[in-house]
């Protein structure tokens, strides 16, 4: 399996919600992310001591270890140790990317707890795991899947993601039902910082321009089939990569328009938004054809202009 960080794949995969759960939020909570419950002496003698959670697997382990560690860690080398030992292989690359910086604070799921755990057979037969992990994301209901598989973190998949239908898919493979994702915040809206708005573009660069874009054509091109090694329709991919594209025009004025204190961010982004325009027209002119390397595009450059523009954004103070 080959995907996706989150980023995280970069900023933070990822490359990786739904109503109405059989547990409350504040029953799950009355339990660590380790499954572990509170001590019996702090209950009041009048009330039910709660069933105890079951042990989780080592899938369940590492599924939650990804969580506390990469996505939600400050600890930089404790990140890059957890790639290197708990990633598979083949999509390291993507989450090397994101493991020199933190997550910002509005992608980390908070109080995270293990859900479940499915069965999944792959396009090669391989039996691998499926763990569901609720918690909380930027106010409101989360639910974040991991792809298990050789004992290795393959991939994330995010209920907050704007394209849902991968995650929709693979959360029908649950008996746990879709909580409810709508916000718990305020009514009210205000207008985003430049610091809050430039992390919003590079997250959008991560997930829609390059996760569920660029890393899905070449892939396409390279093996026949999505970076996660599943079926994919090339055409609907190049239509949803298109509307990703005219997004990015308006983050490109909106990025011009910034006072001389973004300068050096302005510099970086203007490389990158050129990179896309150049891999987007290659794919348009030459749209690429399964198991065909000639029809591959060259990421090169876009990742070194991705990886400056993450850094010189994650620099920006929180908000």
């Amino acid at each position: 399996m080959n995907k996706k960080a989150f980023l995280c794949i970069v900023a933070t995969i990822v490359i990786l919600s739904g109503c109405g759960s059989s547990t409350t939020n504040s029953e799950k909570k009355n339990t660590t992310s380790t499954g572990v419950i509170p001590s019996e002496a702090t209950a009041s003698p009048s009330e039910p001591t709660p069933e105890p959670k079951k042990k989780l697997t080592a899938s369940e382990k590492l599924a939650l270890n990804y969580v506390e560690i990469f996505l939600n860690g400050s600890d930089i080398e404790a990140k890059k140790k957890f790639v290197s030992e708990n990633i598979l292989p083949d999509v390291q690359p993507i989450f090397q990317m994101a493991e020199s910086t933190e997550t910002p604070e509005n992608n980390k799921l908070k109080n995270p707890t293990v859900i479940e755990t499915a069965d999944y057979t792959d396009k090669d037969g391989g039996k691998d795991k499926l763990v569901l992990i609720q918690g909380e994301k930027s106010s409101s209901n989360s639910e974040l899947i991991i792809f298990i598989k050789d004992d290795k973190v393959g991939w994330g998949y995010s209920s907050n993601d704007k394209d849902k239908d991968a995650f929709n898919e693979v959360r029908k493979l649950f008996k746990e039902p879709v909580i409810n994702t709508s916000d718990s915040g305020n009514a009210g809206t205000t207008e985003q910082t430049p610091e809050a708005m430039l992390k919003e573009i590079s997250n959008f660069v991560v997930s829609d321009i390059w996760n569920d874009g660029f890393v899905d054509i070449s892939w396409y091109a390279g093996s026949g089939t999505g970076s996660t090694g599943q079926t994919i329709d090339i055409d609907f991919t190049i239509e949803q990569l298109g509307k990703a594209m005219n997004q990015k025009m308006e983050y490109d004025s909106y990025i011009s328009n910034l006072d001389a204190k973004y300068d050096s961010i302005k510099s970086i982004w203007a490389k990158l938004t050129g990179e896309m325009d150049r891999m987007y027209k290659q794919i348009q002119d030459t749209p690429p054809i399964a198991n065909d390397a000639t029809t591959k595009i060259d990421t090169g450059l876009f990742t070194q202009y991705l990886e400056a523009f993450t850094d010189e954004v994650n620099k920006l103070p929180n908000t």
